[in-house]
C-alpha cells in the first residue's frame, strides 16, 4: 500500500477558513490540521467532543483547542513539502532543498488521545503549546506544571447547558521527541490531572510502544478491506475516503459534525452542527460497503439523546413518536434557537417534516449489511419505530392511500431576515414530496425485518405493511418530452441544482437495476435532466455520483465528470474546497467506486454492475446486504474470480457475471447459466465464482 497525499503549498485557508487546506490526521476522536505560525509550522488541535453547550444561535457550537508552533528557518519553510501518509495515519514534512532540509513528522497515535511529534536533529526550536487566540468564547488559559506545558478551554455556567473543559499538555521526551497529551471532561473526570499525569509518565520507551502500536492499529483497518486500481488516482481517493472517517468517527458520544475534528477557526460554519437533511449522514454511506460498520458506532448518540425531546416537537404537530429539527448538537442541543425571531419555531424544520427519518438511512445500511441483532435492538429499531410513528399520525389518508403533506423538499428560507410564508406558500403546502415518500419505503420495510428478527411489535408489522402497500407513489411528468420524477405530488415539481427530489434512488434504493424497466427508465431520465448542473453541485456531490451507479449510467462518463470536478475542487490534502460541507464530501469517492464495483440493495449482489472496463481493478471484502463478504477483480474487461463469504449465513442471490459460471460452494462444485443464481449458505462459508 502506498496512499499518500503531497502537499506542495504552504496552506492558506488553515486558521483562516472552515474548510483547511493543511495536512490532517486523527484517531476518530482527537485531530491534528497542518497550518502557518508566525515564524514557521503550526499544528492545530481539534477534538470530537469540545463543544461549546450553548443554544442560542450566534454562540454555541464546535471549538478548536489550540496549537503546537514550531518555529522553522524561512530559508527552509519556503519549500514546503508534505506527505499525508494515509496507510501509516502520519504525516511527515520535509522542508528545505536537496542540499540544505529539516524534517518534522507527527501523527495523532491511534491508540490514545496524543500526538507525537518528532524533528530531524537539525531542528534546534522548541515546540510550543499554546491555546487558541483571538476573539474566543469561555475559560482559556496557559501555564506548566513542573516539566510539563499545559493549556485549556473550558466552557461552563451562564447559559451553558453542560461543561466542556479541555486539557492538553506537552512533555519533551528527547531533544527531537514531544509527546502532548489532550482529555476532556467527556472522557475522564479530572481531565486536568489526567493529561498531566499522562504526560508526567511518558518516556522513551512507552512513546516507541505507542508508535509500533499505532502503525499496527492502522495495518489492522485497512486489512478489512481494499481496493485496487489501475488508475492509481482514483485508488487514492477510496482509500482517502476510509482515511477520513476513521480520522474522525471514533468518539461514541460525539460524533463529527460537518468540519469533525478538522476546525481551524473558533466559529466554523453552522457551528460544525449535526445537519440533518444529508450533511449529517452523508459521510457514512460508504462505510458499510467498505466493511466498516465499526465507523457507525458513534452515529446513532445525538438521534437518539434528542429523542424527548423530538417527542415533544411531535405532540405539537398533534402526533406521536419524533419530529426532529434541520440542526443538532450534541446532548438533545437545538443550533438554531432564536426564539427572538417572528417564526423561531418553524425556522427550526425548515418547512420538512423529514429529518427524523432521513439520517435513518444509515441505520439501515448498517441493519441489512450486518443484520446485527444487538444493534437493531439498543438503536435502530426503537429509532425508527418512533419515527414510522410520526408519520402513522402525521399522514393523511384520501381516496385509498397515504399522503403526507405540509412537508417541504427543499428547505423553506425561514432564516431570511424578510421572510413572508405568502411568498412561499406553494412550497410550504408541499405534498408527497419524494424524499419522505423514498425515505418511508426504505425505512418501513426495514423496520418490520427487525421487528420479525427481535420478535416484537406483530401489531406494529402489520399496520406497516398497510401503510406501505397505500403509501401514495412517486410523482411523475413530461419535462421536455420525457417522463420523469416530480418533486412532489403538488407544490415544487422541479430544481435544476441539488439532487434532493432524486435521493429516493439513492441512499434510499428505491429504484435500481432491478426495478421494472418502466421505474427505472424514469428515473434515468430524471438523472439526464439533472446531470448538467448536479454533477457539479455542492450540496449533490456526495449523492449524485454513487446515484449514477445504483441506476447503470454511463461509468466512463461519471468517473470522467468526477475527475474534471477533482481538479477544480479538490485540494492537495484531499479535502474538498465546496462553499459549505467538509466531511460529507469525503465519503464520495468510495460510495461511488463501491456502487460500481459491488451492489446488494435489492437483495441481488451484482459483481461490477457498473464499470469501466478500460480500468482493471481487484477488492477484498466489499460488504453486501445480507452480511456477505464480496472479493472480486476485472482485468482487460474481463470478470475473474469472485468469492463470496456468509457471516451468518442465509440465502444468497447472485446476479451471474459470467454467461456461464462455475461455482464452488457446500454442495460441490457445478455449472450454471442462470441469470440469477440463488444459493443457501452456511455460516462461514465461502462461495467461489469462476467463468466456466
Amino acid at each position: 500500500m502506498n496512499h499518500i497525499a503531497i502537499i506542495k503549498n504552504k496552506p492558506q485557508r488553515s486558521g483562516k477558513a472552515s474548510i483547511p487546506d493543511g495536512a490532517v490526521n486523527g484517531n476518530g476522536d482527537l485531530g491534528i490540521i497542518l497550518g502557518n505560525c508566525e515564524n514557521g509550522l503550526r499544528i492545530y488541535l481539534s477534538k470530537c467532543d469540545i463543544w461549546q453547550g450553548i443554544e442560542m444561535y450566534n454562540d454555541g457550537g464546535l471549538r478548536p483547542l489550540g496549537y503546537i508552533d514550531l518555529p522553522i528557518p524561512e530559508n527552509l519553510y519556503n519549500n514546503y513539502y508534505v506527505e499525508q501518509d494515509m496507510d501509516k495515519g502520519e504525516i511527515r514534512c520535509r522542508f528545505g532543498t536537496e542540499d540544505d532540509f529539516c524534517t518534522v513528522s507527527v501523527r495523532v497515535c491511534k491508540a490514545e488521545n496524543s500526538v507525537m511529534l518528532e524533528l530531524s536533529d537539525n531542528i534546534k526550536s522548541t515546540p510550543v503549546l499554546k491555546v487558541f487566540e483571538g476573539e474566543t468564547a469561555g475559560e482559556k488559559g496557559e501555564f506548566f506544571s513542573e516539566n510539563i506545558s499545559v493549556i485549556f478551554r473550558i466552557f461552563a455556567g451562564g447559559e451553558h447547558k453542560y461543561e466542556t473543559s479541555a486539557f492538553a499538555a506537552m512533555k519533551k521526551i528527547t531533544d527531537n521527541k514531544f509527546y502532548t497529551f489532550v482529555a476532556t471532561n467527556h472522557d475522564v473526570k479530572n481531565p486536568k490531572e489526567f493529561a498531566i499525569e499522562k504526560a508526567q509518565k511518558a518516556d522513551e520507551n512507552s512513546y516507541e510502544i505507542l508508535k509500533e502500536n499505532h502503525y499496527k492499529m492502522w495495518e489492522d483497518f485497512y486489512k478489512k478491506s481494499s481496493m485496487i486500481l489501475s488508475d492509481k488516482t482514483l485508488e487514492n481517493l477510496w482509500y482517502s475516503s476510509q482515511y477520513f472517517l476513521a480520522c474522525t468517527a471514533g468518539n461514541k458520544k460525539f460524533p463529527p459534525g460537518i468540519y469533525a475534528n478538522f476546525v481551524t477557526v473558533e466559529t466554523p460554519m453552522w457551528h460544525s452542527d449535526y445537519h440533518l437533511n444529508y450533511n449529517y449522514q452523508a459521510p457514512f454511506y460508504a462505510a458499510c460497503s467498505s466493511n466498516h460498520p465499526e465507523l457507525t458506532d458513534c452515529y446513532s448518540a445525538p438521534l437518539e439523546e434528542f429523542m424527548e425531546r423530538g417527542k415533544e416537537f411531535a405532540r405539537e404537530f398533534g402526533c406521536r413518536g419524533i419530529l426532529y429539527p434541520v440542526g443538532l448538537a450534541p446532548k438533545a442541543m437545538l443550533t438554531e434557537y432564536m426564539p427572538q425571531l417572528k417564526y423561531w419555531f418553524l425556522r427550526l424544520f425548515l418547512g420538512q417534516r423529514s429529518n427524523a427519518i432521513h439520517p435513518a438511512d444509515i441505520m439501515v445500511f448498517r441493519w441489512n449489511a450486518t443484520r446485527d441483532k444487538e444493534y437493531a435492538k439498543n438503536h435502530a429499531y426503537p429509532y425508527i419505530k418512533a419515527c414510522l410513528e410520526f408519520f402513522e399520525d402525521y399522514a393523511t389518508f384520501e381516496n385509498g392511500r397515504f399522503s403526507i403533506c405540509q412537508d417541504a423538499v427543499h428547505e423553506v428560507p425561514y432564516y431570511k431576515a424578510d421572510f413572508d410564508p405568502k411568498k412561499y406558500k406553494k412550497v410550504i403546502n408541499d405534498k408527497n414530496n419524494a424524499l419522505t415518500l423514498g425515505l418511508l419505503r426504505m425505512c418501513i420495510p426495514a423496520a418490520i425485518d427487525m421487528a420479525k428478527e427481535l420478535g416484537v411489535d406483530a401489531d406494529k408489522r402489520r399496520i406497516w405493511a398497510e401503510f406501505l402497500e397505500k403509501l401514495s407513489p412517486f410523482a411523475t411528468y413530461i419535462r421536455f418530452g420525457k417522463r420523469v420524477y416530480r418533486y412532489t405530488e403538488k407544490g415544487q415539481a422541479w430544481n435544476d441544482t441539488n439532487d434532493v427530489g432524486l435521493q429516493h434512488i439513492y441512499p434510499c434504493g428505491c429504484v435500481g437495476l432491478s426495478s421494472p424497466k418502466k421505474d427505472l427508465e424514469i428515473a434515468r431520465n430524471t438523472f439526464r435532466q439533472k446531470e448538467i448542473h448536479c454533477y457539479n453541485d455542492d450540496n449533490a456531490f456526495c449523492s449524485f455520483y454513487p446515484m449514477s451507479a445504483r441506476l447503470g449510467m454511463n461509468p466512463a462518463k461519471t468517473l470522467r465528470k468526477f475527475k474534471k470536478l477533482n481538479s477544480q475542487k479538490l485540494m492537495e490534502n484531499l479535502l474538498y474546497s465546496f462553499g459549505g460541507g467538509c466531511l460529507e464530501n469525503c465519503s464520495t469517492a468510495a460510495s461511488t467506486l463501491n456502487e460500481m464495483a459491488m451492489q446488494s440493495y435489492d437483495d441481488i449482489i451484482r459483481i461490477f454492475p457498473c464499470w469501466d472496463k478500460k480500468i482493471d481493478a481487484k477488492y477484498e471484502n466489499l460488504r453486501a446486504d445480507g452480511a456477505f463478504l464480496v472479493s472480486s477483480e476485472i482485468a482487460k474487461g474481463e470478470i475473474g474470480k469472485t468469492e463470496i463469504y456468509s457471516e451468518i449465513g442465509g440465502m444468497v442471490k447472485i446476479a451471474n457475471p459470467h454467461k456461464v459460471s462455475r461455482i464452488t460452494c457446500k454442495e460441490g462444485t457445478f455449472e450454471t447459466s442462470a441469470k440469477i443464481i440463488v444459493l443457501n449458505t452456511n455460516k462461514g462459508e465461502k462461495i467461489i465464482l469462476e467463468k466456466s
